[in-house]
C-alpha cells in the first residue's frame, strides 16, 4: 500500500493531490527537503522535512505521512 501525504489547515487534515504526494514521497526517500510544483496550492511550495511542513506563500502547513 502506497503512503499517503496529508496536510493540516486549521484543525482539519486534508489529502494532497496525487502529483504532490508522489513528489513528496520521492523527496522522502532521500530525506531531501526541496521545492516542488504543488497543484494543491496551485504553485511552487517548499517541502521541509525538518519541520514536517509544506510552505506556500510564507505559511507553513504541517504535513504527515500515513
Amino acid at each position: 500500500m502506497a503512503a499517503q501525504w496529508i496536510y493540516a489547515n486549521g484543525s482539519q487534515w486534508f489529502s494532497l493531490d496525487i502529483k504532490t504526494q508522489q513528489q513528496i514521497e520521492q523527496l522522502w526517500a532521500s530525506y531531501n527537503s526541496n521545492w516542488i510544483n504543488c497543484p494543491t496550492f496551485q504553485g511552487i511550495a517548499y517541502v521541509d522535512f525538518d519541520a514536517m511542513q509544506i510552505k506556500f506563500n510564507n505559511y507553513g502547513y504541517t504535513i504527515a505521512r500515513l
